[in-house]
């Protein structure tokens, strides 16, 4: 890789395959070392465009634990954080799935639905926009208003996304139908990453494998996924074995973003790890993000700093991910393998390597 490619990664993908994937995201966080303190928010929201609110928030979180000091979010900046996230499952959804997918034939056009989004409103405030999402979301891609629809999926949780998409009218429920009978079959199970569920014992362990550099997570063999579907604040917290409950879970944490009360849905918090450290972590569209930093003596630089992001445990080649593509055919598996990649959803751009002809998209 060279020049844009080479500093924003690509993960290639290879069914059938060990290693099944290689590649990856770069070791952006080297280019932050030495900042100063106050600048690093900014600097890796500069790094991490596409996740750049996130990687801000967390950052100034981490900073704060770091020096001692309590951080505490104000209601503008946990709106600003459920509008980003909100934002980006919409992208996810309406604008790279169909294309990375290949979706674009008639009834499942998101073109007009998008036009009338609040999230990207240049006027008013976070709130103003939030408050109207909810209308947006249930005329254009629901049909009824979001607290109606996680109603029924809190009574069925197992067949009621899967009655909407058979009923609903719309281009999301259009492209679910398509996708659906392949995502099914599409197993990728394994342990979710939750050291929300225990903080105090697993979060300062967490610390000091980031500290040392050694590999921040392993359950057996198997590295653990993160996504919208292991949020520590999920009532359901159902298992996720396919691709095409993964995909789900983006609609499902978009609606509870748009209910009432989403703005305490995302879990964020901080601790202090030592002198001059500081350990970060905002839930954010595709999992958990955690920084960890470490200041100069005089608490001006950053000294140290790691960042843990989905993509790195998603995408690890001995995550979830991974082993399910080991599992695949060598050959004729490249839709599988990239509806899989989508599911997923990585932060750098993937390819997939199959020398056969590719089957129809789904």
């Amino acid at each position: 890789m060279t020049g844009l490619s080479s500093l924003l990664g690509r993960l290639h993908l290879q069914p059938g395959r060990v290693p099944a994937l290689s590649g990856g995201r770069p070791e952006a966080t080297r280019l932050a070392i030495g900042t100063p303190a106050q600048e690093l928010p900014t600097r890796l929201a500069t790094l991490y465009t596409l996740c750049a609110h996130a990687h801000r928030f967390t950052a100034s979180l981490a900073l704060d634990a770091a020096v001692g000091r309590a951080f505490d979010a104000g209601a503008d900046e946990l709106q600003a954080l459920r509008l980003a996230t909100a934002r980006d499952q919409v992208m996810r959804m309406a604008i790279e799935w169909p294309l990375r997918l290949g979706i674009a034939a008639q009834g499942d056009r998101f073109e007009p639905s998008l036009r009338g989004c609040p999230l990207w409103r240049s006027r008013g405030s976070h709130t103003d926009a939030l408050a109207a999402l909810p209308g947006w979301l249930a005329h254009h891609w629901l049909g009824p208003a979001p607290e109606v629809w996680l109603a029924a999926l809190d009574a069925d949780p197992a067949r009621a996304v899967a009655i909407w998409c058979e009923r609903a009218g719309g281009p999301l429920a259009a492209l679910l139908r398509k996708v659906q009978r392949a995502a099914l079959a599409i197993e990728a199970s394994g342990p979710p990453w939750l050291p929300l569920d225990d903080p105090l014992a697993n979060l300062p362990a967490l610390a000091a494998r980031l500290a040392h550099r050694d590999e921040p997570v392993a359950a057996g063999s198997v590295v653990p996924d993160t996504g919208p579907w292991t949020r520590s604040r999920d009532p359901l917290r159902a298992p996720v074995g396919d691709a095409w409950m993964r995909m789900v879970s983006r609609l499902v944490d978009l609606v509870r973003l748009a209910a009432p009360g989403g703005e305490q849905w995302l879990a964020h918090g901080a601790l202090n790890t030592g002198p001059g450290q500081g350990l970060a972590w905002t839930e954010m569209a595709r999992g958990l993000l955690v920084h960890w930093v470490a200041l100069d003596g005089g608490g001006t630089r950053v000294a140290d700093l790691r960042v843990l992001a989905p993509t790195d445990l998603n995408f690890h080649p001995q995550g979830i991910l991974a082993r399910a593509l080991a599992t695949m055919p060598a050959r004729g598996s490249a839709d599988a393998a990239r509806l899989l990649a989508v599911a997923f959803d990585p932060c750098v751009e993937f390819d997939v390597v199959d020398d056969a002809p590719e089957a129809a998209h789904a």
